[in-house]
């Protein structure tokens, strides 16, 4: 007895989903390798997760046609639950100065009496000019289209990488974790328009 977690169930191939069935129908798991046919007791719960279809759930629709699992793998399943990522522009908000404020705190350089005013400054900025950065990312955006011709080979962006982590440390200040929050309350904007 035992617990298996699964994650990203809906995009098994057709022979793993049968072999899962298999366990979760029957408890059993059936081996035919290097000569040696047995059946193997499997008795576990099974916690799965599953992404919806176009990356977002429609309400309109069943659960079985948002993640596009078939009705005998869902049979087997005592629970299901759906858990609904909501767009909302202030929780984004701050949830992305949380998670700025949390790395800015974990980095090695972090001096708690210079840091923490950047950070708390900042935090109070990214709300404060939520507005003025639509207009800004619509020109971030055009000029991101614009030097999309000048690509590299994917052998120069693996060196780079590399020399990057060796060489490199960069630390956030006040201006910067100001722009990643915003960039990330924008793009959550985004995706609730575009639903994706």
């Amino acid at each position: 007895n035992g617990e298996s977690l699964i994650d990203e169930f809906d995009k098994m191939n057709d022979q793993d989903r049968t072999s899962i069935h298999e366990a979760m129908e029957q408890q059993s798991i059936s081996i035919a390798k290097a000569g040696i046919v047995t059946t193997l007791q499997a008795r576990c719960s099974v916690i799965a997760a599953a992404n919806p279809n176009r990356g977002r759930y429609d309400p309109s629709l069943t659960f079985m046609q948002n993640v596009e699992l078939t009705d005998a793998i869902l049979s087997r399943f005592d629970i299901m639950c759906v858990i609904r990522d909501m767009v909302d522009p202030v929780v984004d908000e701050l949830l992305a100065d949380f998670v700025v404020a949390s790395h800015m705190r974990s980095h090695p350089d972090y001096d708690p009496d210079i840091d923490e005013k950047n950070i708390t400054s900042a935090s109070s900025a990214s709300s404060a000019s939520s507005s003025a950065s639509s207009s800004a990312s619509a020109s971030s955006s055009a000029s991101a289209s614009a030097s999309s011709s000048d690509l590299i080979s994917q052998d120069l962006l693996k060196k780079y990488i590399v020399y990057a982590r060796q060489n490199c440390f960069p630390k956030l200040h006040e201006v910067d974790s100001h722009r990643i929050s915003n960039l990330y309350s924008e793009l959550r904007r985004e995706s609730m328009v575009g639903g994706g």
